[in-house]
C-alpha cells in the first residue's frame, strides 16, 4: 500500500484563463500546531501549511489566496488579461516550498491584488501573511515592514468596508489592529483597539458577538501594553 504524502497537487480550473491547473495542497493530517503569536500567526512541528495559500495560474499569471482564488470577477478577469498576461513568464509552482518560495508566491498574489485594486481586507490578509513568513526566517524589518502595511490596510477595511463574510467580524479586526499597534510599538493606539473591545463587552447585546478567548487575550495584551508602557517612560 502506497504511503500518502504529507503534500498533493490537486487540478482545478482557473477562473480567469478557464485552463486547468495544478495546485499544491497539505494533508490536514500532516499539520501540527505548536503554537500561536497573538496576531494569529501559527507556529507548526514540520510542514507549514502558511508556506502553500498562495495559488497561482502558471498560464496567464492569475494569482490569489487559496480561500478566494476561484471568487475572481469580471473586472479581476480584465485587469489580469491586459496587464499581467502579455508580460507573464509561465513556470511552475507546485511541489513542495520553501520560505524564499512561499515569499515569491505570495508576492506575485500582492501584485495581482495591486493590478486588480482589490478590497483593502485582501491586502491586509496578505501582507500580514508576508510578515509571519519574514518572521518565521528572523528577518525582523522586513517583518515590520509588512506588518505596518497590513495595520494600514485593515484600518482602511475597518472604516471603509462591509465586515462579514470572510472578512474578519468587528472585534476580531479591532483585535487585529490593536496586537499590530503594539508589535508596531504604537501603544496608546494599540490602548484605544483594545480598550474599544473591553468596553463593548460592558454591553450585553455586543458581548455575545465577541468571542471569549478574544475577550481573554484582549484583557491580557492591555494589561500587558501598559505595563510596557509605564517601563518606557521610566526608562528602564
Amino acid at each position: 500500500m502506497t504511503e500518502l504524502r504529507p503534500i498533493y497537487t490537486t487540478k482545478i480550473i482557473c477562473p480567469i484563463c478557464d485552463k486547468q491547473i495544478e495546485v499544491t495542497k497539505v494533508r490536514s493530517k500532516y499539520v501540527k500546531l505548536i503554537s500561536q503569536d497573538e496576531d494569529f500567526c501559527p507556529h507548526y512541528e514540520g510542514l507549514n501549511p502558511i508556506f502553500y495559500e498562495a495559488w497561482i495560474c502558471n498560464f496567464c499569471g492569475y494569482a490569489a489566496h487559496s480561500t478566494v482564488f476561484s471568487e475572481a470577477t469580471y473586472h479581476d478577469s480584465k485587469c489580469v488579461k491586459e496587464k499581467i498576461t502579455p508580460r507573464w513568464t509561465s513556470r511552475s509552482f507546485t511541489g513542495e516550498r520553501d520560505i524564499q518560495q512561499a515569499l515569491d508566491a505570495f508576492k506575485i498574489v500582492l501584485y495581482n491584488l495591486q493590478v486588480r485594486g482589490a478590497s483593502s481586507t485582501e491586502f491586509a490578509k496578505v501582507c500580514l501573511r508576508i510578515a509571519w513568513l519574514y518572521r518565521y526566517n528572523g528577518e525582523w524589518v522586513d517583518e515590520c515592514r509588512f506588518l505596518q502595511f497590513a495595520y494600514d490596510y485593515y484600518q482602511q477595511a475597518y472604516t471603509g468596508e462591509h465586515l462579514g463574510g470572510n472578512k474578519p467580524d468587528e472585534y476580531t479586526l479591532m483585535f487585529i489592529i490593536g496586537e499590530l499597534a503594539r508589535r508596531l510599538g504604537f501603544m496608546e493606539d494599540a490602548v484605544s483597539w483594545f480598550g474599544r473591545i473591553i468596553s463593548a463587552s460592558a454591553r450585553p447585546d455586543e458581548r455575545k458577538k465577541i468571542q471569549p478567548r478574544l475577550l481573554e487575550q484582549t484583557r491580557d495584551l492591555i494589561a500587558l501594553t501598559r505595563q510596557d508602557m509605564k517601563t518606557k517612560e521610566a526608562g528602564l
